[in-house]
């Protein structure tokens, strides 16, 4: 079997949010001059890591970009399987976990420190920075837009992909969202879920071995693991994936990858916080604030919902018709809730792209993702 296309990871750039999240930024550069050619900004989604721009079946969205003349850099955010662990370790020394690990927390802190290093020296990046957010990271994205702290002097033009401000998924995420097993979990003194890897409250000094999840996890995933709600997976934490985000990607599109034992790489721990906080907007429709202790029905909440901090940029929205992690409507309920309006209410320009046979994750490691899905993404992050 042939090897999947993979891209140098760069060094890399310590930023130290305002939060006190040491997060890591990168830098891709190609053959030419950074000063002539414009900069874009990619941001990964949880559990992932900036990794996943740099794995692809046979081209890489990394080297396509610089192939088309873009500056790349990507961030390793504070849900990254890069850096969550050790953000983790440190928010618990200070006793600012629960603080940490909230959508709130990440779009309010992570991708601003990151735009503020791409400018300071050396690195003195001029011009509007062009932002790509892939699954929570177009959450954070589109979260950052709406609190006010993604700037459109910054960024004019936004890729999201999979997902933004409007949360909707399969109906057996649906349902887990609602068993409040994670609550329990993090009731119990979990803080971290890793797909293949047990629990130890000794995470920060011994990295766990593989093995089951506690039991409150486990059981009902032994019980899926007999439905035909289980997708058609060869390897162990393909299964564990789909069970825990709903299935990240269509396996016959990543054979290379799927087969080829490089999933583990690409797949982490991610805070149960986050992850409760993701059920929290699942159950509401939409972004809002985490709300912490919270068992019974969620107070309403809009506050997120600002179509005027979109109005003064260019927005490309794109989602694959057989996504089963986020469903299409995410990215559907977006589309049209920014057309609303009065034509100077809405965007400068949108675009919206359902590509036919997709999911999610294959979005960017397919074998045709370079011709069906990558040139969208130019288009969306440089202009016409």
């Amino acid at each position: 079997m042939s090897r999947p296309a993979v891209t140098d990871t760069p060094p890399a750039i310590v930023v130290t949010t305002a939060d006190g999240c040491a997060l890591e930024l990168r830098h891709d550069e190609g053959p030419a001059a950074r000063e002539d050619r414009p900069a874009v900004l990619l941001v990964h989604g949880a559990s992932a890591g900036s990794d996943t721009f740099r794995i692809a079946e046979v081209q890489t969205l990394v080297d396509y970009l610089r192939g088309h003349g873009l500056d790349v850099w990507t961030l390793d955010w504070r849900a990254s399987l890069r850096r969550v662990r050790d953000v983790y370790c440190t928010a618990l020394g200070k006793g600012r976990v629960p603080t940490t690990f909230t959508i709130d927390a990440a779009a309010e802190h992570d991708v601003p420190a990151a735009l503020l290093a791409m400018r300071r020296a050396p690195h003195n990046v001029r011009g509007p920075i062009a932002v790509l957010g892939h699954c929570m990271g177009g959450a954070i994205v589109a979260q950052g837009i709406a609190q006010d702290t993604i700037k459109s002097a910054d960024v004019e033009r936004v890729v999201l992909t999979g997902l933004g401000l409007f949360y909707r998924a399969a109906i057996d995420n649906v349902l887990k969202a609602e068993d409040r097993v994670l609550e329990e979990l993090l009731g119990g003194g979990q803080h971290l879920l890793h797909p293949t890897k047990g629990w130890d409250r000794n995470v920060c000094t011994r990295e766990p071995d593989d093995g089951p999840w506690p039991r409150l996890l486990e059981d009902p995933y032994e019980v899926w693991l007999d439905t035909p709600l289980r997708h058609d997976c060869a390897v162990e934490i393909c299964h564990r994936l789909s069970y825990m985000f709903g299935m990240p990607f269509i396996p016959d599109k990543i054979r290379r990858i799927h087969d080829g034992g490089y999933l583990p790489t690409q797949f982490g721990y991610i805070a149960l916080e986050f992850l409760i906080h993701c059920c929290q907007n699942l159950r509401r429709g939409s972004a809002a604030p985490f709300v912490a202790d919270r068992t019974g029905p969620l107070p309403a909440d809009r506050r997120y919902l600002r179509r005027e901090t979109f109005q003064d940029r260019h927005i490309m929205l794109i989602t694959g018709d057989l996504n089963s992690l986020w469903h299409r409507d995410s990215i559907d309920t977006m589309y049209e809730w920014l057309r609303r309006g009065r034509r100077d209410e809405q965007p400068r320009s949108l675009h919206k792209h359902v590509v036919p046979g997709f999911g999610h994750q294959d979005l960017y490691w397919a074998e045709d993702a370079p011709t069906l899905v990558f040139p969208k993404i130019l288009e969306g992050l440089r202009g016409p």
